[in-house]
């Protein structure tokens, strides 16, 4: 699986969301993770050969 967003990456062997965010440290409530454009959550399924975005939700004031 290719991850891109503020880098790229391949991971190997995760079958969710939330199991791609654990393996590179990532926390399902600072992120937004995206498949073809659509909003995924930490509980959807994914495959070998998906390509997802991940981008870092920013915040200040």
């Amino acid at each position: 699986m290719r991850i891109t967003g503020e880098g790229e990456r391949v991971v190997e062997n995760v079958s969710s969301v939330r199991e791609l965010l654990a393996k590179v440290g990532l926390v399902g409530e600072e992120v937004v993770v995206l498949r073809n454009g659509v909003i995924l959550t930490e509980d959807d399924e994914l495959s070998d050969g998906d390509e997802v975005i991940v981008y870092v939700v920013k915040s200040g004031g």
